[in-house]
This record gives C-alpha cells, sequence and structure tokens, in this order.
C-alpha cells in the first residue's frame, strides 16, 4: 500500500530522516551559563563595595535601572532618567502641599547632583554638598564680610534639598526657620530695643551674608539702625507696640518734609500725593538705596509700564532703569512737569557732549536747547530715539528739500533717509552742517572709488576739481535731474572750465554732440594723457570698427599706434571723419612723394593727392598696399593705362 503512495526513494529519505532525529532528541542537553553583570562590566566591581553604593548595585540588582542587553554593547536604563530614579526615591516628588522644587528634580536632572553607582560623599553627592550648591548658585551672595553662621555649616541646615511646602525650598516657614536657633526671647529683645520681635526677621536682615553687623540690609532706615523704633511706633510696653503712631504720610512727613515751600501746588508723584510713601519704600530696611521696595529699574515699571512698540533705540537711563537721572522721585522742580529734576535741555546736557551744541555752526533745535524737538525721553521706533523716521523729521523743517526729492535723480541718504549720513544733526564747524569737508565727506561711501583714483602707482592724474575736494563743482549734495547727481548737463558742466572746446563746428564726434563727455574721459583720475577711459586705439575700437585686417593684414600705423589724432581732431572738426587738415594734405604730410615716385607705385601714372582714399583704406587692408579688398580687374592687374592715358613723366 505503502508503495502505492510513494515512491521508493521517497520512503527512503522519510526513514532515514526519522532515524536522525532519533538520534538528535536522545543527546542530553547542555546547562545554560547564566553570568552576573559584573563578569563583563568587571570596571565596575569595586564601585559596589566601597565608599557609598547605590542600593540596587550593592544588592545585585542593576536591572532595577538597566534593561538587559545581551551582546548589546550599552547599558540602556529601562526608562528616562527622572522615570527611573522616582520609581524609588518617590518622597522626592513632593506632594500636594509643595510650593517649592529644587530644579535640577523638576527638570528631571537627578545626576546633576547625584552619581548613579558610588560616591565618596553621602547620598551619592558628586561633590562635597556645600560646593556642589556653588556649581548652579552665585557665590557673592554668600560671600559678604559677616556670613550667616548656617552658611559656614552647611545649606541643608535651612534648606530641604529636593522639595518643601515652604518657599525657597525652606524646611520651615521663614519665621519658624529663624527662631529654631533664635529663639532667646530676652535676647532677641534686648536686640531689638525692648520689642519681642518674633515675625519678618527679613524685612531687616539678609539671610546669607551682609556688609552690616547682625546681617543688616544694605539701607536702614534711620531709627531702626539707632534703635529709636519708638519714633514711628507705640513703646516696647504698649498693649500693642508694634502699633504706628500715625498712618502713612502723616507719620513720615514728622521728619521727611519738601524742600520746596510751595511744594503743594507743584506736580507731585501720584504715591506721595495719594500719602502711600509704602508704594515705593519699605519702612525698615533694604538692598537698595532710599529703602526702595525693589531695584530702581523694576520699581518704577510696576506702574509705568514700558512701552511695547518696536525697540529701534533705547534711552541708555531708561533701558539702565536709572529713572531718577531724569526724573525726582516725589515732586518735579519749580515749573517742571513730568516730575522732572530740571528743564529738559539742562538733563540732556548732563549727559551728552556739548562741544557739538556750541559749534561754530549750530542746528536750531541743539542751540535753543530743544532737544524733544527731534528726540523722545525713553524709547523710540526709530534710531537716536527720534520722532519720526529721520527723513519725515528733517524735511518738516527743511522744505526745500521736498523739492530735491522730486527730482530724477537722488544721493542714496537723501533717497534712504539717512540726512546724517551726511549732516551732523546738532552742530559742526560748516554751514551746512556737514560732518567734513570737501573729499573727507565722501571717501566714507565712495571709498573705493577714491582709493583707486588716488593709486598713483599707475602714474593715475587726478582732475583738478577731485584733487581738491570741488566735489560740489560737478556734483549736486541731494539730487538731480541729471545722470551722476550732475550739477547740468555734462557737456555744460565740462565746458565751464574747458571753455576752449566750446564749437559750432558741422562735424563733432558723436558723444562730444551729445554731451557725453565720460564716454571717453574719467571724469575723476586716469593714468591716460586728457583722462581717457582707455589708452588709445582701445578706447576709439569700442565703437569704431576698424581693425578688420589688423591680425591677417595690415593696419596703418598711426591708427595700430593709437595716434589717432595724426589724422583726426577728437571732438569737432570743419571736416567730415573730423580730419584735422583737408584730405589732398593729410596724406602726403607723412607719404612725401614727388609725382615721380609716385608714378612708380602706381603703374607710371602720378595721382593727384585728393584721390588717396579712393584705394586705400586709412586704417588697414588686407596686404601692405592697404587698398580695398575689391579691385577693378585692370587697377588689380596694375593695368591703368587701359583707363587711364596719363602716364608719368
Amino acid at each position: 500500500m505503502l508503495k502505492q503512495l510513494f515512491p521508493p526513494s521517497l520512503l527512503f529519505l522519510l526513514t532515514l530522516t526519522l532515524l536522525i532525529s532519533g538520534c538528535v532528541s536522545s543527546a542530553p542537553t547542555p546547562k545554560r551559563v547564566v553570568k552576573d553583570c559584573l563578569d563583563c562590566h568587571e570596571e565596575y566591581r569595586h564601585l559596589s563595595t566601597d565608599n557609598n553604593v547605590h542600593a540596587p548595585l550593592k544588592d545585585g540588582q542593576c536591572q532595577s535601572c538597566h534593561r538587559n542587553h545581551g551582546l548589546i554593547g550599552e547599558a540602556y536604563l529601562k526608562a528616562d532618567k527622572k522615570t527611573v530614579c522616582l520609581g524609588c526615591h518617590k518622597s522626592v516628588r513632593g506632594n500636594q502641599a509643595t510650593i517649592s522644587i529644587h530644579q535640577p528634580v523638576q527638570q528631571g536632572e537627578c545626576l546633576k547632583c547625584h552619581l548613579p553607582h558610588n560616591s565618596v560623599e553621602p547620598d551619592l553627592l558628586i561633590q562635597e554638598r556645600y560646593e556642589l550648591c556653588f556649581t548652579c548658585h552665585a557665590s557673592q551672595p554668600f560671600e559678604l564680610s559677616v556670613r550667616h553662621q548656617p552658611v559656614e555649616q552647611s545649606c541643608a541646615t535651612c534648606h530641604t534639598t529636593h522639595a518643601s511646602s515652604q518657599p525657597a525650598l525652606l524646611k520651615q516657614s521663614p519665621d519658624q526657620q529663624c527662631l529654631s536657633c533664635h529663639n532667646n526671647t530676652d535676647t532677641m529683645r534686648a536686640k531689638h530695643a525692648g520689642y519681642t520681635v518674633v515675625k519678618r526677621c527679613n524685612d531687616c536682615h539678609l539671610v546669607h551674608s551682609a556688609n552690616k553687623k547682625n546681617l543688616l540690609r544694605a539701607a536702614v532706615h534711620a531709627p531702626v539702625l539707632q534703635g529709636d523704633c519708638a519714633s514711628c511706633h507705640y513703646a516696647a510696653t504698649a498693649a500693642d507696640p508694634f502699633a504706628l503712631k500715625q498712618q502713612n504720610a502723616n507719620l513720615c512727613s514728622t521728619c521727611h518734609q519738601s524742600p520746596h515751600p510751595d511744594s503743594a501746588n507743584m506736580e507731585q508723584h501720584q504715591p506721595v500725593r495719594d500719602g502711600d510713601c509704602f508704594a515705593c519704600h519699605n519702612p525698615h530696611a533694604s538692598d537698595y538705596a532710599n529703602i526702595l521696595k525693589q531695584a530702581p529699574e523694576r520699581l518704577c515699571i510696576s506702574c509705568h509700564q514700558p512701552s511695547e512698540m518696536a525697540q529701534g533705540s533705547v534711552h541708555g537711563a531708561y533701558k539702565e532703569g536709572n529713572c531718577l537721572g531724569c526724573h525726582n522721585s516725589h515732586e518735579a522742580s519749580p515749573g517742571q512737569k513730568k516730575l522732572l529734576a530740571a528743564p529738559i535741555n539742562k538733563l540732556c546736557n548732563n549727559c551728552h557732549d556739548q562741544q557739538q551744541h556750541t559749534s561754530r555752526f549750530t542746528h536750531a533745535p541743539a542751540a535753543q536747547q530743544q532737544c524733544s524737538t527731534c528726540h523722545l525721553p525713553h524709547i523710540s521706533e526709530q534710531k537716536s530715539l527720534l520722532t519720526k523716521p529721520q527723513q519725515q523729521l528733517c524735511i518738516g523743517c527743511h522744505v526745500d528739500v521736498r523739492s530735491d526729492m522730486a527730482k530724477q535723480n537722488l544721493h542714496a541718504p537723501v533717497a534712504t533717509g539717512q540726512c546724517s549720513s551726511c549732516h551732523n544733526p546738532h552742530g559742526s564747524r560748516d554751514k551746512q552742517l556737514l560732518r567734513a569737508r570737501g573729499k573727507a565727506l565722501c571717501t566714507p561711501c565712495h571709498q573705493e572709488m577714491i582709493d583707486k583714483a588716488q593709486d598713483h602707482s599707475g602714474g593715475n592724474k587726478e582732475h583738478s576739481p577731485f584733487a581738491k575736494g570741488q566735489c560740489l563743482t560737478c556734483h549736486q549734495p541731494h539730487s538731480s535731474d541729471y545722470p551722476n547727481l550732475g550739477v547740468q548737463q555734462q557737456d555744460k558742466t565740462c565746458f565751464s572750465c574747458h571753455k576752449q572746446l566750446i564749437s559750432d563746428a558741422p562735424h563733432q564726434h558723436q558723444p562730444f554732440a551729445l554731451g557725453n563727455c565720460t564716454n571717453c574721459h574719467q571724469p575723476h583720475a586716469s593714468a591716460q594723457g586728457g583722462y581717457l577711459q582707455q589708452p588709445l586705439p582701445d578706447l576709439c575700437l569700442k565703437c569704431h570698427d576698424i581693425d578688420h585686417y589688423w591680425s591677417d593684414g595690415a593696419a596703418h600705423a598711426p591708427a595700430q599706434q593709437g595716434n589717432c589724432g595724426a589724422c583726426h581732431n577728437e571732438h569737432s572738426s570743419t571736416r567730415s571723419n573730423l580730419l584735422n587738415k583737408e584730405p589732398s594734405r593729410l596724406c602726403i604730410a607723412c607719404h612725401n612723394l614727388t609725382p615721380q615716385e609716385l608714378a612708380v607705385y602706381h603703374g607710371g601714372i602720378a595721382p593727384g593727392a585728393e584721390s588717396c582714399l579712393g584705394c586705400h583704406d586709412s586704417h588697414g587692408g588686407p596686404d601692405r598696399s592697404l587698398t580695398f579688398p575689391l579691385k577693378h580687374e585692370p587697377f588689380s592687374k596694375k593695368q591703368c593705362s587701359a583707363c587711364h592715358k596719363g602716364v608719368a613723366p
């Protein structure tokens, strides 16, 4: 039956497979070898026994924090660091009463303070506790001349390390924290002029270190410093010794009175007007001068909110919170508003250099000390605290510049509204309030052009107005209807000096006729004669296509050598092609041959001097004869007599 279902070869394979399987299954199973973490991580073995050891490592429970990783060459945590640590150290999280949490705890950065395996310090700290705190907390507040004893001992005397139900990680409320050490009632009473002070210690004392005896703050109210508490409070023996004898300004004015007899009619700070001295001042002590409640830069803006406008510029005093540099704190000076300490011009003069305002020529607002005409006092969207964009501000008074701005071409500073690029807005030795004179004024923007023009290494020669710094001889300062801010049409500007070039000749060089002198000439400096843009003949070849045969044929020597003036006038002529002589005289000026000599080269015929240009190209030709390439056949064969009967004598 099996032979019918399976061929013999397949039966053989099945039998062999069963035999092999039986042999394998009967072999003994090898015993599994289990390794300990330290079998591979030998470098951690001493950490598990020396000094202070993390409990999981000490107990050999590496998997409490790490995942098993087999052959993967890395020790991976089971979860993020914060989750791993808080899995065991649940108390570190705090509870519903927690109001302050140590920042590393909040960020889950336990390793900022603790080592993960072993440490010579208790609690696995990275370093000694006192020094460790200063890796984040600035040490200066703790190092003043008088130091609180717990600071010398340990921060942990007063603070918890992770979380607290008190502010600043304190172990108890601030008052109770102080009283936990300063608990001798008689001593406390003796130190406080007979008053039993048991709270608000921080009003007068710093908690870490100070430069005053008894850890007093930097600024202390005189009665406190003198132990004269009864000048403001009832006697220590009274039923309510801490009650004030009078309220608010009525109390303060018994010592602090206005220096101005007419102060009632002067502009006053709102808290002064309301009699609310404590809006700005602490009654006992402060870290800030005048016993202010906060740093001056923060105190003022607690009521006077800073502007939210885009800050193009901020007054230095405003930025630094030095409000009292310009304003009085209680009442304005006589005749002033906005609590100003003096007239605004005098206030500005206290800080800003007045030398510019006493220049030979002074801008009218500066001369009249009307700084607020142009500037805002605190903050501006513009540079230099300007009240408006510079261009708008200037043309508000200088209306003549408005018409300049309507012209076709504007000087870049005018176009961009940067008047102060050229003008000093306060004062100058120049009538137009220019920052400098002549070339020195133009140099900051046109430095590259000026440096190039003044580079005499290549033989540069400067154009006289440029050399003398007389830029306004040729250019308008603000705008012009002519290119390059020209004072007038270009040729008229040039002719104002070069009068000898003025001509009504019928034939004129095209750039000259159009008044485009700078097509050929450099206006500032050039190494070429006549201040040409390029050497000749390169300059002429930009427009005149006359060098067809110079490379493969023959060139007329004056043309190739750039001696164009041998035949042509540069600007104008009474003759066509700007020739400087009659054609009959022009060629013989160089080719001064007798008729007999001419006949030798012209098939026995002596041509007239006026006929040279009938056969010869004046600039070059295919061969040395400079004759035109297309020739009359008899002429090409020098058979002139076929047409001309004359012969050379």
